[in-house]
């Protein structure tokens, strides 16, 4: 049945396609902007207006997709620049999105003390706006805003976010801009870091990553190299291990990536360009109640800003320069990966 002939029974577009722009009440996400769709298929998300618009919860037919820390909603004033106090206002989600200063380990560079990971994903959206509207007679929602993070005698950089999702259509797009509104060279890193949960991801699960070569970035990494693949059920004193994934197979210079799990019968396909994120980080976790499996394309490594700059893959934009990213997610059944 078309959405012309559903919306006969219907008084509100609500009952069909929801969705539900509030504030957080209480604890550390007190007052955190938030917006829940629902698409009328099955997805349903939670984007965090006040924390870079990332996605923070994603379902697919009340079934859980990604994982999410103790911290949960943290509101960005409580961000601590300190070393690795990003980790105290990491709540996970579907996908954080790291940058634009910094990403992975924090460092010194060019004289700037830079924080892990960077300070983009506690940035509040400006000019916040969401769009609906309708295409060939399908309701969609298009949820826009910008992230700015500006340094007096420093970086002007702009992160200018699109989130779009179609009605009765399991996939959001994701479409950023990064613009240098500085009039000196700036550097500019950006991480998108997915985050896979139970039930999608267990040991049951398979993860697709259309790498030719993996590269541990640990010595215990490379003790089960053979292994980056493989998952067990969750293990108490589980060390983390995280491999770089390099000459990605694509078609028409888009790589796809994901996750699929034929015992929850779920799936995650990620498709985007890997033209300006020429780096991919596996994170694989899977420690009691830490369970998880991070799936990171990037535009560099991510032993931090210094050490990219280091070995050459650190990204500079000229005055008024921007650069274009775009990654669409499909969720499903195990069988539509």
């Amino acid at each position: 049945m078309s959405y012309i002939e559903e919306k006969k029974y219907a008084g509100h577009i609500n009952q069909l396609f929801n969705v539900k722009e509030y504030r957080f009440c209480g604890g550390w996400a007190d007052g955190v902007r938030a917006v829940d769709v629902s698409n009328g298929a099955g997805l349903t998300f939670t984007v965090l207006v006040d924390r870079a618009m990332d996605i923070f919860s994603m379902s697919y037919k009340g079934k859980n997709l990604c994982y999410q820390t103790p911290v949960g909603v943290k509101a960005p004033q409580y961000f601590d620049v300190e070393g690795i106090g990003w980790m105290q206002s990491f709540g996970g989600g579907f996908f954080v999105t790291c940058g634009l200063d910094n990403i992975g380990s924090p460092c010194v560079d060019d004289g700037s003390k830079l924080p892990c990971h960077g300070r983009l994903s506690s940035t509040p959206a400006e000019n916040f706006r969401i769009e609906r509207g309708m295409d060939n007679g399908t309701p969609y929602v298009t949820l826009i805003g910008d992230m700015t993070q500006m340094v007096m005698f420093g970086a002007q950089l702009t992160l200018t976010r699109k989130i779009t999702c179609r009605y009765m259509e399991n996939k959001v797009t994701v479409e950023d801009v990064v613009s240098n509104g500085c009039a000196r060279e700036t550097p500019e890193m950006i991480l998108y870091h997915f985050n896979m949960g139970y039930p999608l991801f267990d040991e049951n699960a398979e993860v697709v990553i259309p790498s030719k070569k993996r590269i541990p970035r640990s010595d215990i990494a490379a003790q089960e190299l053979d292994m980056w693949d493989k998952f067990t059920p969750p293990v108490f004193g589980y060390d983390e291990r995280c491999y770089y994934h390099e000459d990605m197979e694509s078609e028409n210079g888009v790589v796809t990536f994901g996750m699929k799990n034929k015992n929850s019968d779920l799936s995650v396909k990620i498709a985007y360009e890997n033209k300006n994120l020429p780096h991919f980080l596996q994170w694989k976790m899977t420690g009691v109640e830490e369970y998880v499996c991070g799936l990171e394309p990037g535009n560099a490594t991510v032993d931090g800003r210094a050490n990219a700059r280091e070995n050459g893959t650190l990204k500079i934009l000229k005055p008024g320069e921007s650069v274009d990213y775009r990654l669409e997610i499909s969720v499903g059944e195990y069988n539509e990966f």
